[in-house]
């Protein structure tokens, strides 16, 4: 086995409908065949056939115990990494089948413009500037283990920012300093597409994944959840693709 699909959405999990709408959420989940998902603002009772979670930790008022910001999904074994913010994400080494040996899998949300605004703990931005300095730091870390040497890596979940160019929603530092510090370890984004401009999206993708540059997509990126679509079942757009050993 020489690739694998990854998937992340943003069940926005925490609204008061949300347990109504998980049931067609999960039935999505499962059609997209995915061997690791990647779940942002989700409950920690949120269950996927086959598949074990590893949750971060639970957040602070005025979240309840059982929103986590991330949840990490697989149907392969893992153990559970070091992050800087347990509460902000979850870090799992799974080992999948050979030739794919073991894959660092970082779940991330990078909170949005306004949070701990509203509660006067923070001001605009500050939240999301500190933990994309956490995200940086934390795998500049593993890349330079030499224990996890080999391993490869995929970095997923919520952004909170637009990487198309576009600038389309985002604080221009942090992207600078995001896109700056994570290729300069060599890892590459797969979710640069203007899908705005190349399929008629209402807004950018701000849920990207990326890659250690061993892993490359073979696949079309597919997208689902616009908010063109009926019925829609989450505020963000979900994201998988197929990726490949690149040898």
């Amino acid at each position: 086995m020489n690739t694998f699909r990854i998937a992340t959405w943003n069940l926005d999990g925490y609204r008061s409908n949300a347990k109504s709408l998980l049931p067609r959420q999960l039935e999505v989940l499962q059609e997209l065949l995915a061997d690791i998902v990647v779940l942002t603002e989700v409950r920690d009772t949120t269950l996927l056939p086959g598949k074990q979670f590893w949750w971060s930790d639970p957040g602070e008022p005025p979240y309840t115990p059982r929103d986590r910001a991330v949840g990490i999904a697989s149907s392969w074994e893992g153990r559970a990494l070091p992050v800087r913010d347990s509460r902000l994400s979850v870090c799992v080494a799974l080992t999948a089948p050979p030739p794919l040996g073991c894959i660092i899998v970082y779940g991330i949300i990078i909170p949005y413009s306004m949070d701990g605004v509203r509660q006067r703990v923070a001001s605009a931005w500050e939240r999301h500037q500190k933990a994309v300095d956490d995200v940086v730091a934390d795998l500049c870390h593993l890349r330079s283990d030499p224990a996890l040497r080999e391993a490869r890596i995929v970095l997923a979940g919520d952004f909170n920012t637009s990487l198309d160019g576009s600038n389309w929603y985002g604080h221009h530092g942090a992207r600078i300093r995001l896109v700056d510090g994570l290729t300069s370890i060599g890892l590459t984004c797969h979710t640069l597409e203007d899908i705005r401009a190349t399929r008629a999206a209402d807004r950018a993708i701000v849920d990207h994944i990326w890659s250690s540059s061993d892993l490359i997509s073979c696949e079309p990126l597919h997208i689902w959840c616009d908010r063109n679509e009926p019925g829609r079942l989450s505020d963000h757009n979900g994201v998988v693709l197929r990726l490949v050993v690149n040898s």
